[in-house]
Order: C-alpha cells, then structure tokens, then sequence
C-alpha cells in the first residue's frame, strides 16, 4: 500500500508523528481489515510445562525468531498478525519505527516467558505483561522455599546450596495469549477469582459512568448493544466471580496487549474462540502485578523485566531489590554460583520483556564489579573472581553505608555503658 501521508508534508511534523498519522488514516480505511487479518494469524503459543525448578518456556527452539517487515507494515499490524500485543512487540523492537518500520526491516517476535510466580493452575494473568497463562491440565505446583535455605541471607551475598531442591515433575501444558487490560483510571482488580459463566454472542449493557464518560465525547451508547461482531464483547465473554468483570473478545484487536479497557481484560477474537471450549465454569483465575521475573531453565538463571503500570512507576533502585529478593528466592530451588551484574542492570533497565541469563558467566554481557567498602574511594575498583555473586551497588548507597556506620561507631564510643 503507497503512503498516505508523506513525511514530508509539514516542517513542523516530525517523521514519527507523519508516520503515526500515515498509520492512523491507513487504519480509518482499513477498518474491519484488522479483524479479517485475524484468521491468517498465527496461533496462541502452546507449550510443554517446564520440568523440575525450571519456568523458562520457548517456542523458538531456543532461538530468536526474527520476520521482514513489508513496507506498509507498522509494528502494531505484526503484533496482530501474530496475535501478540502491541507493547510487547514495540519493547522488543525498541530501535525500530513503531509506526513504519521500512520494506525489510527485522522485527523480533517474542518466544520466550519465564512463568509468573503463582500457583500453576487455571488461568494466570499477569497485568505488567498483558499476558494470560492457561494451565490446561496437569499437577498444580505452588512454588515453595527450600527446606535447607533456612535463616538470613544476604542480598549482596546470594547462597549457594550444597544439594538443589526438586520440584515434583509436572506434566500438562500451558497455552498464553495477549491480553489487554485496564487503563490507570479504570484499573483491572488484582486477585484471586474464577470462572463463573460463559456467554456466547454476549449483549452489553453499559453501566452509567461508562455511558457517560462516552456522552461527554458526544458518543451516545445505547443502554443494550445487541450482539453480533461489532460488539465491544466480541463474540465470546467468560464472567468473573469479580463483580461487573470479563475476560472477553473484542471489536478492536489492535487494543489486546494494551492498558487501554475500563477494566476488563480482552483477547483476540481468534485466541478466545480457541480458549472458550477449554475452560470449564469454575476455573480459578489470579490477576497479579509481576512486572519483574525471575526463573531457572537448565541450570542457567534468568529474568524478564517489564515495565510497571501507568501510574505505579518505580525507581532503577526499587526494581533492582525486587529483583534480588527473586534471586534469593530462585536460590531456594537452584544452586546459583554468581550473578552477573552487568547483565541483571542491562534487563532491568531495558525493561523489553525478554528474559535474559544473569547467571555465571553464560550472559553475554561483561562481568560487572562492585567495589569493597573498605576502598570505596579508589578510582579502579577490585578485580573479581569469576564465581563470586556480584550485584550493582551505587556510589551513594556505599558512602551512606560508611556514614551510618561511622554514627553508629561514635554512639557506641559516647555511651555510658560501651558493651555489644
């Protein structure tokens, strides 16, 4: 398809909002085009449950899975196409054009998840990821600590264990789709629910706020919309033990994989349709906030790092301490003979959804050092050996270390009674 808009129309517009509004006019001619793509897609991913600790799964084969983009191409036509979501498809891609990647421009489609930390049973949605985990059978498994990493353990010191822990082995499967969830005014609930209903062709009723909010936009909704494929429900809807929440199909599949509903959560229309039979009245379903992910896939140490919610952003340094207490914990399942800090600060900052090894010497990327505290003030700080567990300590964090224990020092030299 030629070009609708050209970039270079106006001196004022930069290429990327050209290119957006070049997407924008496509997809007001397109229409319903979107929704017939649909039936070309690829299917939701199905995969073997990971055996032992393990919560790595891949449907690459364990390479990355690269496609050329065409020239009319965005990036949020091939998260459809292959029924991914558009923010997960744009944070993997983040030095390519969202709105016009170029005739022949390599685009990564994600294949790789580490499993949320939760009970593998029923549905799992995890919101940071837009993404639906459906155990669809096979032993529950709640991860659990170790009986023998008992006692403290220091962040910056992670343990190793003489003798792993086993998990059970597991069998079944577990199928992920794309989810769009809701918007930071109309949050999605988190929690623990199920299945309570399941509705072919659903009719929507809007409730009032919803009505109104349309209202001021001049956007009359009427008080039933019929069914059919033009309702916001889509075709399919499972209600929730949530009051006044669904997991449903929609009307506007470049929505899945997006903080954009009042609250429910929507799937592709082909990805409910395929789901709609295979869960049954009953099934429980936790919402969860896991916006970092930590996991084991043979023997190597992983983590998938997203970002949070509209509205729950965090600092570099509330995330990295979220990530170590998931590195203690995963040492619980696994021995872990060193993090590579150069590799844990890299994902967390990129924050692009893919799972990374931060294990060893396995990443990619160059060990990091932290310095000791005794010489904080040298410029070169020590060389490492290769199997000590290294985690990225800001300068700041080191000097207010030594202050608070220089206080310490003098309170106890000025107390009446000087004793430890």
């Amino acid at each position: 398809m030629a070009l609708l808009f050209n970039s270079s129309f106006s001196d004022t517009m930069t290429v990327n909002q050209a290119n957006k509004v070049n997407f924008v006019l496509r997809q007001s001619i397109l229409g319903a085009g979107l929704l017939m793509m649909l039936s070309h897609s690829t299917n939701a991913a199905t995969f073997n449950l990971p055996k032992g600790s393990d919560s790595l799964i891949d449907n690459g084969q364990g390479k990355p899975l690269y496609i050329k983009s065409k020239h009319e191409d965005s990036l949020i036509d091939i998260a459809v196409a292959h029924l991914l979501g558009q923010e997960e498809v744009v944070r993997a891609n983040k030095n390519v054009d969202r709105w016009l990647p170029g005739e022949g421009t390599e685009v990564l489609i994600p294949t790789q998840y580490i499993l949320p930390d939760a009970p593998r049973q029923g549905i799992v949605i995890n919101l940071p990821e837009y993404r639906l985990y459906y155990y669809a059978s096979g032993s529950s498994y709640s991860p659990s600590p170790s009986p023998l990493a008992k006692g403290k353990t220091s962040r910056s010191n992670i343990p190793s264990l003489d003798t792993p822990y086993t998990i059970p082995q597991q069998t079944g499967k577990v199928i992920s789709y794309s989810v769009g969830i809701g918007r930071v005014d109309w949050k999605t609930p988190l929690g623990v629910t199920k299945v309570v209903g399941k509705v072919k062709n659903p009719t929507w009723t809007p409730p009032p706020a919803i009505r109104a909010e349309h209202l001021a936009k001049g956007d009359v909704l009427p008080e039933v919309w019929p069914a059919g494929p033009d309702n916001p429900l889509g075709l399919f809807a499972f209600r929730l033990g949530i009051p006044g929440y669904l997991l449903h199909s929609t009307n506007k599949p470049q929505g899945v994989g997006m903080q954009v509903s009042h609250g429910c959560m929507r799937l592709y229309p082909k990805d409910i349709e395929q789901m709609f039979p295979m869960v049954p009245v009953g099934t429980p379903v936790n919402i969860i906030n896991q916006p970092v992910k930590v996991g084991w896939s043979n023997g190597l140490l992983y983590i998938e790092s997203h970002p949070n919610l509209e509205g729950e952003e965090t600092s570099y340094q509330q995330r990295l301490d979220i990530a170590l207490n998931l590195i203690e914990k995963a040492s619980t399942y696994q021995p872990v003979s060193g993090i590579n800090g150069a590799a844990l600060r890299a994902a967390l900052e990129a924050s692009n959804g893919l799972p990374t090894v931060i294990s060893g010497n396995d990443s990619p990327l160059e060990q990091s050092t932290q310095p000791d505290l005794a010489s904080s003030t040298s410029s070169t700080p020590p060389k490492l050996e290769e199997n000590i567990t290294t985690v990225p300590v800001p300068q700041s964090e080191i000097e207010e270390e030594l202050r608070r224990e220089e206080m310490q020092e003098r309170e106890f030299k000025n107390s009446p009674f000087p004793t430890r």
